[in-house]
C-alpha cells in the first residue's frame, strides 16, 4: 500500500482562470488518488467559485481561505496556520505572489517542502519581484514551469542553480467532448439565437493580454463587409475594469454593440462550447492555455493568434491560426474566409490524452515522490 501523502496548493484567489482551476482538478485527482488535498488562498472566493470550492470541501479536500482580503504579514501569519493544521508534506505554490510569501513564511525551516508553479511565460517582468525572487530562490525544492519558455526565462532572469522543470496544463478531455455530443440542446438553451445567427465564443479575462478590442474591430470589419449575423460572447473575470470599459466604448463606436455579450465567469464552460459554432482566441502572448485545450476537446472549429504558445496546436484538425498576434483586419479576414467556406459547421475529433487532467496530476505525484525521497 502506498504511503497516503498530505499535499497542499497556494493561490491567490479561487477563481475562474487558468491556475485556479487546474488547482481544482489537480486536488480532486490527488484525493482520488488516496493522498490528502489542501488549499490555501490570500484572498476570498470569487462568488462565482464558491461552488466549486464547496464541491471540494465534500470530497474532504481541505480549506484555508480568508473572509477578507489579506495583506503582507497577514499572508505569512495565514500560511503559518494554514501548515500547522494540515500538515502538508509538500506545497505547491501556484504564481509568484503566492509562492513569495509561501517561501518568507518557512524560509529558515526545510519542511515542508516548496514548489514554486510559474503559469505565465514571465512572471517577473517586475523588477521588484525579480530582486525579492534573487534573495528568496534556494528555499525552492524545485521550479515548476507551465512552459518551456517559462522554465527559460526564470533561468535567464533569476538563476539556473535551481532544479527546473515542465509540466504542462491538464484538463478534463472526457468532460468536455461528452458535453459537445448535444450541441442543438445546449445552443438553444444558453444563447437563444436567431434564425441563422452564428455564434462565436471567445474565453479568457477581459484582459490586455486576451485582446477582446481586436475582436470588436474584426467584428466591425466583417460588418463593414455586410456579415451581420454573428454575435460574439466573451466568457471571463474583468481583470481589468478600466479595459472593460474601452472594451464597450470600442463596441459602440463599431456599431456593434448588439452583437456583443459579456457574460462573465461561468461554471458552464464545457455547456458554452457544445452551443457555440466557432471559438476564437487572438491572444497577445500565453504560457499554456487551459482554455485553449478545452475549446480543441469540445471539437468546436477554432481560430487561434499564431504565438508560440499555440504553436503545438496546429497539428489539429479543424484550426486556423494567425500570423503572430493579431489586428482587426487579420483577424477579420481570417474570420470572413472561414465563415464563407463553412468549416464551423462541423465537430472535429481531436485526441487529446497527452492533455488530460489525470496525466498532469500524475506527474505532479511523480515530483512529490522524487523530492519527498
Amino acid at each position: 500500500m502506498q504511503e497516503q501523502l498530505s499535499i497542499m496548493h497556494v493561490v491567490l484567489e479561487p477563481r475562474y482562470s487558468g491556475a485556479e482551476t487546474l488547482v481544482r482538478d489537480l486536488a480532486e485527482a490527488q484525493i482520488r488518488q488516496g493522498h490528502r488535498a489542501s488549499i490555501t488562498a490570500f484572498n476570498p472566493s470569487q462568488q462565482s467559485f464558491s461552488a466549486e470550492m464547496k464541491n471540494l470541501e465534500e470530497l474532504g479536500c481541505k480549506l484555508f481561505v480568508p473572509q477578507r482580503p489579506l495583506k503582507r504579514w497577514g499572508r505569512v501569519q495565514w500560511i503559518n496556520a494554514a501548515v500547522r493544521a494540515a500538515k502538508p508534506d509538500i506545497i505547491f505554490a501556484h504564481s509568484i505572489l503566492p509562492s513569495l510569501y509561501t517561501r518568507l513564511a518557512f524560509f529558515f525551516t526545510s519542511h515542508p517542502v516548496i514548489v514554486t508553479v510559474l503559469h505565465t511565460d514571465d512572471d517577473f517582468g517586475n523588477s521588484r519581484l525579480r530582486g525579492v525572487e534573487r534573495l528568496v530562490w534556494r528555499r525552492h525544492a524545485t521550479v515548476v514551469g507551465v512552459s518551456l519558455k517559462s522554465i527559460e526565462n526564470y533561468r535567464r532572469r533569476i538563476t539556473e542553480r535551481v532544479p527546473l522543470r515542465v509540466i504542462q496544463n491538464g484538463i478534463r478531455v472526457a468532460h468536455f467532448a461528452d458535453t459537445a455530443k448535444q450541441p442543438n440542446e445546449w445552443r438553444e438553451k444558453l444563447y437563444r439565437p436567431l434564425p441563422e445567427e452564428i455564434i462565436i465564443a471567445q474565453v479568457g479575462r477581459i484582459s490586455l493580454q486576451k485582446q477582446q478590442h481586436v475582436t470588436i474591430e474584426a467584428l466591425g470589419k466583417l460588418k463593414e463587409r455586410g456579415i451581420d449575423n454573428v454575435r460574439i460572447v466573451f466568457v471571463g473575470l474583468t481583470e481589468s475594469e478600466e479595459y472593460y470599459g474601452k472594451v464597450v466604448a470600442l463596441a459602440n463606436q463599431c456599431g456593434v454593440a448588439e452583437h456583443i455579450q459579456i457574460l462573465g465567469p461561468r461554471a458552464d464552460i464545457a455547456e458554452l462550447l457544445a452551443g457555440a459554432d466557432l471559438y476564437l482566441m487572438p491572444s497577445g502572448w500565453e504560457a499554456h492555455s487551459i482554455a485553449a485545450l478545452e475549446a480543441l476537446a469540445s471539437g468546436i472549429y477554432c481560430i487561434f493568434s499564431g504565438i508560440d504558445a499555440f504553436a503545438d496546436l496546429r497539428r489539429f484538425t479543424g484550426v486556423s491560426m494567425l500570423s503572430g498576434a493579431p489586428n482587426g483586419e487579420d483577424l477579420a479576414s481570417c474570420l470572413e474566409q472561414v465563415l464563407v467556406q463553412g468549416e464551423w459547421k462541423h465537430r472535429y475529433e481531436r485526441d487529446l490524452t497527452q492533455y488530460s487532467s489525470d496525466r498532469c496530476a500524475e506527474e505532479y505525484l511523480t515530483l512529490t515522490r522524487q523530492l519527498l525521497n
